[in-house]
């Protein structure tokens, strides 16, 4: 198929839980049967519902943090103002699920696989092929992030002030304890807008960027991948992960799968098709954690690329909020590296409707199907490449 047929069938809404998620993963299922019959599904346990119920519950709590000091209920103001960080730490940093696995569901991911020598090395070659529709952007969100976390220690501060000065038989003006109380809800009431009420109220995201482009250009590869030797030591996984949208959850499930395999290689696709150049991300992670690329696959990527299209790929670094699932990798200690478009600044609108197909540059998703063919090349020709660079 064409990189345009492939589109068609892959750009609808595809959110987690959904009947499009189900309909995407059985086309990209079939699709892969097509090129090799070893094809795997890796089910786990999913948080479909996972930021809206974990915003709606730190407004919730907030919520109930206003009344608490309102009313001078300065030990209960205390537990609420700390607990609602714990939670999001939690959720977001350790991905525990408190709340988010309240209403869990299992999805897959899908592997295509394209056998090589049994001692030989394993690319694998990923992308996420769910979809998010929300209010705002990650730059959108990104630009709250501080404000949500002066918030927290503003409530924590208010709280503990409430019962120091209670302890010396005096009380804090209300004034003061309504006004910061009013400050504290701002930022999670804008939360919860973003991430609870946008996937109600506006039109579903077609995940054209973000991130049917990628998928588009892993199954392109599959037909490529079938041309080659079968004595290839390389061997190739083409893997199709769910979740993303879920703090990666897809991603941190299959790496915990590899994390105990030799000469392991992932190149993660993100946000391909943006523009008419590719570049590597220099850092991602966690809020708390970050990681850098694998050396052996940024210097295997940019010398292909520069023997390709007579220069390296560009470092970039993620906007701000952004996460990719090239994060599962490398916090479980996975030689790994993520490409993306160069774009200056970060594309706005990907999770609404504004992510449509017409921003797709057909071309630079064929020009990067080259790229990974090159690479699986690069691969076969030194088998140990991963292991002595």
């Amino acid at each position: 198929m064409s990189i345009d047929q492939l589109l068609d069938q892959i750009l609808i809404p595809r959110p987690n839980g959904s009947e499009g998620l189900a309909q995407v993963a059985a086309f990209i299922e079939t699709t892969l049967r097509g090129h090799t019959p070893e094809v795997e599904l890796h089910t786990f346990t999913a948080t479909p519902y996972g930021f809206q119920l974990l915003m709606a519950t730190a407004l919730v709590f907030m919520l109930a943090f206003v009344a608490a000091i309102a009313r001078g209920r300065y030990g209960i103001a205390t537990f609420l103002s700390a607990i609602v960080p714990m939670i999001l730490v939690l959720e977001t940093e350790w991905l525990w699920s408190p709340v988010s696995g309240l209403l869990p569901l299992e999805e897959d991911n899908i592997v295509g696989v394209f056998p090589g020598h049994v001692q030989g090395p394993t690319l694998v070659l990923c992308a996420h092929y769910d979809t998010a529709t929300q209010f705002g952007d990650h730059i959108t969100w990104a630009r709250w992030m501080p404000i949500v976390g002066l918030a927290v220690a503003l409530a924590l501060a208010l709280s503990l002030s409430g019962l120091w000065q209670r302890r010396w038989g005096r009380e804090l003006p209300r004034m003061l304890r309504l006004s910061v109380a009013g400050f504290v809800l701002v930022p999670f009431g804008a939360m919860a807008v973003f991430f609870s009420a946008g996937p109600l109220v506006r039109t579903p995201s077609l995940g054209a960027l973000d991130n049917g482009g990628s998928v588009a250009v892993l199954l392109r590869l599959a037909e490529r991948l079938t041309l080659r030797p079968a004595d290839a030591p390389t061997t190739v996984k083409l893997v199709f992960l769910a979740a993303e949208e879920e703090r990666a959850l897809g991603s941190w499930h299959y790496a915990n799968m590899l994390r105990e395999k030799q000469s392991v290689g992932v190149i993660n696709l993100e946000i391909v098709g943006a523009s008419d150049q590719l570049a590597y991300v220099l850092e991602e992670g966690f809020a708390l954690r970050r990681y850098h690329p694998s050396d052996s696959l940024v210097d295997l990527v940019r010398k292909t690329a520069q023997k390709m299209w007579g220069q390296p790929l560009a470092a970039r670094r993620l906007p701000g909020a952004m996460y990719t699932d090239g994060r599962s990798f490398l916090a479980q200690g996975i030689a790994a590296v993520t490409l993306m478009s160069v774009y200056e600044g970060g594309p706005r609108g990907l999770h609404s409707a504004r992510d449509s197909r017409d921003r797709l540059l057909v071309p630079q998703l064929e020009r990067t199907v080259e790229l990974l063919a090159a690479i699986v090349a690069s691969m076969d020709r030194d088998p140990l490449i991963l292991r002595t660079r």
